[in-house]
């Protein structure tokens, strides 16, 4: 079930993408929530759900090279779902942290390789108008897609934690009566 929700959020999300709600201005929705999945998933689903979202990132863009953000988020989701697994503790704030370094690696590997490339000296026209305020959105609402996700995942699953909980004191109980 949270897989559905997390494909209607990337539907919605690419919707926003294509269709700006300010005039001229577009945040990259798809970047915070693939960044969310990440942190909270496994490294292969992670690395699917990064590359799909990619994927409609280059179909929302159409200007871009088709799979130049799948390959960066396809190669970005499962180091943060390791990181997030084994060094880093999953909160809003290393949310945060994460998905502003992924902005700006993928904010400046845009600016080289398809505007700089491109336009030469008009890159830098570009990359205030177009770049920054993109990316900037992206970190911006970061944070609400994050506590988004978190109230839905413990909306849909409350009982993980006290199933365990039980099964570890069910598992003692057992081991008491054998001996």
């Amino acid at each position: 079930m949270k897989w559905v929700f997390y494909s209607v959020l990337m539907i919605v999300f690419y919707l926003f993408s294509c269709n700006p709600i300010i005039k001229g201005f577009c945040p990259l929705l798809l970047i915070p929530l693939a960044t969310a999945v990440a942190m909270r998933e496994g490294d292969l689903a992670s690395g699917i759900f990064g590359m799909m979202c990619g994927l409609m990132m280059d179909i929302a863009n159409g200007s871009s090279l088709v799979g130049f953000y799948a390959l960066w988020l396809l190669s970005v989701c499962p180091m943060i779902s390791l990181l997030s697994r084994f060094l880093i503790k999953v909160n809003f704030i290393s949310h945060f942290v994460m998905n502003a370094a992924v902005s700006a690696l993928i904010a400046v590997l845009d600016m080289l390789f398809l505007h700089w490339v491109w336009e030469g000296n008009q890159s830098v026209v570009s990359f205030i108008r177009v770049v920054l305020p993109s990316y900037f959105g992206a970190v911006l609402f970061s944070v609400p897609i994050y506590f988004l996700l978190s109230l839905v995942v413990t909306k849909m699953y409350p009982d993980e934690k006290k199933k365990l909980d039980s099964s570890a004191q069910n598992s003692d109980e057992e081991e008491e009566k054998d001996s």
